[in-house]
């Protein structure tokens, strides 16, 4: 009997979950011009300390350079490797925005750097001294990308998640739905992707957006607090599942994921 009552209960609230805004309409992000600068600032502090050099990295024992303020991948070969490439569709995002792209870019599918040895080597060469510059002028379209892609991440995450999950996750975005949530959801999403790519797990383990929301307790009084637990919790299994040492990135994944509950967003 109680059984039913539960199975009876969590139908009710799936209909109604199902029937509000958040399920038939699509996810949509408001910022203001002023709120959207500062994500961009926040983001930028977060993947390169809004340096001006950190806009074209390439990290220690990866297989491709991270470019932009949210360090977007782009892979030297036509093979790519399990992680989502998100460079070059930031450069049809901006051509398609009507900015004119420096002419090597619009010359190559690929990046033009065969290893980090040989990005470095070039790293105060005329390319990567120019695509730096570019970069620092276009960090509102870069800002708007992120926004973009957390818009139509959600959506997917829903598609690709069963009733139940659909329903915890549903409840976690109605708990972050102010504006310092939204950064929180913004800044995530860039920073571990979407959660639902078979490829970016260790074990058969994700730590995307989706297993962070998923990880969140039902309960809670601080959702940014709550959410950075969670994250803490994903990405220390990811560390222990990973099939070589990625401890040494831990500490500072921590720290990110901690401060979201100090976002304060300008009204």
């Amino acid at each position: 009997m109680f059984r039913r009552y539960i199975n009876h209960l969590c139908v009710i609230l799936f209909i109604s979950l199902c029937s509000s805004p958040l399920f038939s309409q699509p996810y949509l992000v408001s910022l203001n011009e002023e709120q959207t600068v500062q994500l961009g600032n926040l983001i930028w502090k977060n993947e390169g300390q809004q340096k001006l050099a950190h806009l074209t990295t390439w990290n220690e024992n990866e297989d491709f350079p991270s470019l932009g303020i949210g360090h977007f991948i782009w892979y030297p070969t036509v093979d790519k490797g399990p992680f989502k490439e998100q460079f070059p569709q930031l450069l049809t995002f901006m051509n398609e925005n009507g900015v004119e792209l420096p002419t090597w870019l619009t010359q190559t599918s690929t990046a033009p750097w065969s290893s980090r040895e040989a990005f470095y080597e070039a790293f105060d060469g005329p390319q990567l001294t120019e695509l730096r510059q570019f970069l620092s002028e276009q960090l509102a379209l870069q800002t708007r990308f992120i926004i973009l892609r957390l818009e139509k991440a959600i959506p997917i995450i829903l598609d690709n998640s069963t009733a139940l999950e659909q329903l915890v996750i549903k409840q976690q975005l109605t708990q972050l739905s102010t504006p310092e949530g939204i950064f929180t959801l913004l800044d995530y999403v860039n920073f571990k992707g979407e959660g639902i790519n078979l490829s970016e797990r260790y074990q058969g383990h994700g730590w995307g957006l989706k297993q962070v929301l998923l990880a969140m307790p039902i309960n809670y009084e601080n959702p940014l607090r709550s959410f950075g637990f969670a994250a803490d919790e994903v990405l220390t299994r990811r560390v222990k599942n990973a099939p070589r040492d990625e401890l040494r990135w831990l500490k500072g994944w921590r720290v990110r994921v901690h401060a979201y509950q100090n976002i304060k967003v300008t009204r």
